[in-house]
Order: C-alpha cells, then structure tokens, then sequence
C-alpha cells in the first residue's frame, strides 16, 4: 500500500510538473524554432537578391533583422509583399515561398521575430504581434503604403498577418490579406491534436495552462481588407473546419480556395502562388 501511495505521489508530482512547463515554456512544446539564423548568402547564391535589414530595435536592446528585396521592374506598379512565417525553423526554410512574386515583379520582405532565427527572447503572443506591427511600420519608412502591401500569413503567421492588418487599416486598406493553412485559435488546434508537437498524449487542462490565445476568430471579423483564405482538406495539423469557420467570420470580398490533396506544409508545390497573383490582378 506504501509503495502504491508513493507510486501516485510520484506521478502527481509529475504531472503538476508537466503543467508547470506548458504553462511556463510553451516554445519548448509547441514550436521548433532553429536557434540560428539562415544562410542569406546561400540564398543569394541562389538567385534571390535578398538583403538583411535591421527593422527595428526594442528598447531593451533587442534588435529584429529580416530579408528584404526590392524589385525595381515596372510590372509590380510599387507592391510588396510582406511574408510572415509559421511556428519552426527560420527565414530560410520559407523564402521560397515568395520567390514567384519577386520573380513577378514584387518587392517581398521577410521579417524574422524574436524566438526565431537566433533572435533571442521567449516566443510569446505579444512579442509576435508587435514585431509585425514593427514590420508594418518598417515598410511606412521605406515609402510604401497600405494600398502597396500584401500581407501574407502562414499558420501561425496567420495571426500576425491578421493582427497587423487589423491594427493598422486606420492607415488605408491593404492591397490583401492572405491567409495560407490559418487556425480559429491555439487553444482549438491544440486541443484538437493532443499528442500535438512535444506534448505527451495524456489529459490536461489546457485552457488553463495556454496563456497564448492567437485568437484568430475575435480578429477577422474586424478585417476590411480583402482576403484570400487558403486550406487544404488534408491537413495533418490544422483541421480543415478550422480555416473554413473562420473564412466564414470574414467580411466581403473574400475568397476562399480549398485543395483535396496537400498537407499543411506544403500548398507551395501545388502551385498556390499562382492563385494569389491570380486573386492579386482582381478588384
């Protein structure tokens, strides 16, 4: 009977453990970000005239670098697209994404945010939604308008596009909003896919313990910009009800563009760039 006691003392204590860490350090459970920054002079090697910007400074010190290419071609009329990635690895696991619209005639700018990329500091909620509106405001400086700039979100960079748009279309709408695989909300896709990331498969309170809403479904509504949601019906990570409650949620015009095939990660090599500089020439 003692050693039966001391068994579920043993596994409370681990379990409050385990919540303590979730509630506490959810980047080492919910992202995978690479500690390091990407190779830019790989990729210029490649043929993306990209340079590194120092876009903005916190007053603690913290400086937010990104990758900007300026398109000096006449057939992008002074638009940009301003991509911002998902939950792991850095800027050079995404840039190619953004490769067909400076190979279109857009400028593209590719901000990286603190937790990623070697860029210090813990990856929270607050963090990533001032760092795109420092991104926002970076492309002010730099002459471009709202009416210039294409807001481009991935996964959890479907907030981030959400919530500077949102937040700053006092300014002028935005050229677009695209939101590529988005979610309602963490706490939904967790919950959805316990066992999800580094979490264990066991029961938890997960509406206590997750602190970061990303709270995709009490933004939208607010959005007048308009937007092209896009999902696929086999996602592994997101389920697709997901993006299409939300697109539900959005204002007109709206455009929602499904796959059958495809998996969250990887709607690039099906060719959705297409799509949205197909979206992009309509009004």
């Amino acid at each position: 009977m003692r050693l039966l006691k001391k068994i579920i003392l043993l596994l409370a204590g681990l379990y409050v453990l385990l919540c303590a860490a979730v509630y506490f350090m959810p980047e080492k459970f919910f992202f995978l970000p690479f500690d390091f920054q990407a190779d830019l002079e790989k990729v210029r090697a490649d043929g993306f005239d990209a340079e590194e910007v120092l876009y903005h400074i916190y007053p603690d010190g913290q400086e937010v670098k990104g990758w900007l290419a300026l398109n000096k071609t006449p057939e992008n009329n002074g638009k940009i697209v301003l991509f911002l990635h998902g939950n792991a690895f850095n800027l050079g696991h995404y840039y190619h994404k953004v490769v067909p619209f400076y190979e279109a005639g857009y400028s593209v700018f590719l901000p990286e945010h603190r937790g990623f990329g070697g860029q210090g500091n813990k990856i929270r909620q607050r963090f990533l939604e001032e760092d795109s509106l420092k991104a926002v405001s970076y492309l002010h400086q730099l002459g471009f308008e709202n009416k210039d700039i294409v807001v481009y979100g991935m996964s959890l960079g479907t907030h981030q596009a959400l919530y500077a748009a949102v937040h700053t279309e006092d300014e002028g709408l935005f050229e677009g909003v695209v939101l590529e695989v988005p979610f309602t909300s963490f706490l939904d896709t967790i919950q959805s896919r316990l066992g999800w990331g580094n979490l264990p498969p066991i029961p938890l309170p997960l509406d206590l313990l997750i602190r970061d809403a990303y709270d995709n479904t009490a933004i939208m509504p607010e959005l007048q910009s308009r937007v092209l949601v896009m999902m696929t019906e086999s996602d592994w990570l997101v389920p697709p009800q997901q993006a299409k409650d939300l697109y539900a949620l959005a204002k007109a015009p709206k455009t929602l563009v499904s796959y059958q095939s495809g998996i969250h990660e990887n709607l690039y090599y099906l060719q959705n760039y297409k799509e949205i500089l197909a979206w992009l020439k309509t009004k």
